[in-house]
């Protein structure tokens, strides 16, 4: 059994994307549904993303080595690069099919086995997309929520398939491309929002205002402390970096104020969520120094 949560949820998602995926394509191709079509693609692409997710995970722990010195956590940023295109394309093509059946004016009829999957994968989509962007925001996993929304449009498209049988029932054939090109709307959004988040993290986006609050807190927290300064943080995958200065006593021998030093970096790291590295660089503290909080 795996430990690791993200791990378990990504495993999970492969396991039910992939069965529900062929089994909405393999219905679309019984029944001629476009919708159904491209909802079996985006359920496809959630397992490719969901594998993708195992392996960034699996990278990301690896330890520091010669080459990584800081080690792999950008692993799960890349795999969210990667979900990203995956989302894209696969929204680009399901809207390329969905405008070629409306040009060709091909029709569907709507029976029940059409709607019995579309409300079977509407429960089913919806729970697993709950259970992944909860387990990804406890663990602080940006691919894991991002593979959990992909889910969750997987949740919408079934929505809107049953609303375009029921269209098609009354009579107007166009419900079904529509819907399809509906659900590849929602799938390039997320594609886009994905890979945005992704390049701010790999640009080094910093973790927020609250974070660096909470280093000032901590550090002013700490006996010894008498101001800091030039707090930075930023984040490495689904980790966070961060550097600050301290002020100390100047008559403070170099070995005190080292343990000053050394209680701070263990208190960032206890307080802080995903906090994995924290440099903490010591100063005397002159006449304006004390208390500061810059």
């Amino acid at each position: 059994m795996l430990r690791d949560p993200v791990e378990r949820a990504a495993i999970i998602s492969a396991g039910i994307t992939v069965v529900l995926g062929i089994l909405e394509v393999w219905t679309a191709i019984l029944f001629g549904s476009l919708a159904f079509i491209a909802a079996g693609i985006d359920a496809l692409s959630d397992t490719a993303t969901s594998v993708g997710v195992f392996t960034g995970r699996r990278i990301s722990k690896r330890p520091a080595d010669r080459k990584h010195l800081y080690g792999h956590a950008q692993a799960e940023t890349l795999v969210s690069i990667l979900l990203a295109a995956v989302l894209i394309f696969a929204g680009v093509r399901v809207a390329y099919m969905a405008i070629e059946k409306i040009h060709l004016g091909l029709v569907i009829k709507a029976t029940p086995e059409l709607f019995f999957l579309a409300g079977l994968t509407l429960v089913i989509f919806s729970a697993l997309a709950k259970y992944q962007i909860r387990t990804g925001k406890q663990a602080n996993s940006l691919s894991l929520v991002a593979d959990g929304y992909h889910t969750l449009t997987d949740a919408v498209s079934s929505a809107a398939i049953i609303v375009g049988l029921v269209a098609v029932m009354l009579g107007h054939a166009w419900a079904d491309p529509l819907v399809a090109l509906v659900i590849s709307a929602l799938i390039l959004r997320l594609g886009f929002s994905v890979g945005r988040d992704a390049l701010n993290i790999l640009m080094e986006s910093s973790p927020g205002a609250e974070v660096l609050a909470e280093i000032n807190r901590v550090c002013m927290g700490v006996p010894g402390v008498l101001g800091c300064h030039r707090r930075r943080a930023r984040m490495v995958g689904s980790r966070i970096f961060a550097d600050v200065h301290i002020y100390v006593n100047p008559k403070m021998s170099v070995a005190r104020a080292h343990e000053v030093a050394t209680r701070v970096e263990h208190n960032l790291k206890a307080r802080i969520a995903d906090l994995t590295s924290v440099v903490v660089h010591t100063e005397p503290a002159g006449r304006r120094a004390h208390g500061k909080k810059r």
